[in-house]
């Protein structure tokens, strides 16, 4: 009897062999996501240098340090992706008590220039790289911004209110703080463009200005 249980084994065993339930060669590799470093969209906090080019520059000369914005984009497909972002920007200028001459008379007081928008874009990006850890990109950013610009000279005080469209292209990077973190930073340049002229203030060629972007990226 114990003969013949160990030969109904041996035969069990060849025709699971025979059968391909069991076999001696070598096991096939795990596969995996060739693109698991693509997140599927980032959340950017960023702070926002500003500087005037052009006319702008010429009536705000100094730099802003008051500026942010927040945005969100998704990935589309590896290298494109869309979203949206809120930002808001402010520049000063100072000028000594003095007397300024102008048509039909003079007034002596401090002068200040100021200038304030809050901007409301649609973006697109487009990334080269989508599997580094450092990934550069292209956008652009499309909507209408609201905008106060405004001189004071003693207790003279002139303010403008208006919506304006804006186009923004943006040079950029992406920079993973770790293979596995979620976490990054988010460097870029933009130029910004607003199609507003004012003659008093000799802003005849459109409202422009730099920005240096530094920011906290989210991936998810």
């Amino acid at each position: 009897m114990k003969a013949l249980l160990i030969s109904l084994a041996i035969l069990i065993s060849i025709a699971s062999y025979a059968d391909g339930k069991y076999s001696l060669e070598a096991p096939q590799k795990t596969s995996y996501d060739e693109n698991f470093l693509l997140p599927s969209g980032f959340f950017n906090i960023n702070y926002n240098l500003g500087w005037g080019v052009g006319d702008f520059g010429n009536f705000i000369h100094p730099v802003s340090y008051r500026g942010f914005s927040i945005d969100s984009r998704w990935f589309i497909s590896d290298r494109f992706a869309v979203g949206g972002q809120l930002g808001w920007n402010g520049f000063y200028e100072k000028y000594p008590n003095k007397t300024y001459e102008f048509d039909g008379g003079a007034l002596t007081g401090i002068v200040t220039t100021t200038y304030y928008n809050f901007t409301m874009t649609l973006d697109a990006y487009y990334y080269p790289l989508p599997e580094a850890m450092i990934k550069p990109f292209i956008g652009i950013h499309v909507g209408p911004e609201y905008q106060t610009i405004a001189t004071q000279i003693a207790r003279i005080y002139d303010e403008h209110d208006s919506w304006q469209f804006i186009a923004a292209p943006e040079v950029g990077v992406f920079v993973q703080l770790g293979q596995d973190s979620d976490v990054g930073l988010n460097l870029a340049v933009k130029y910004n463009y607003i199609p507003y002229t004012h003659q008093a203030y000799d802003i005849e060629n459109g409202l422009t200005y730099f920005q240096g972007v530094m920011g906290l990226s989210f991936m998810f």
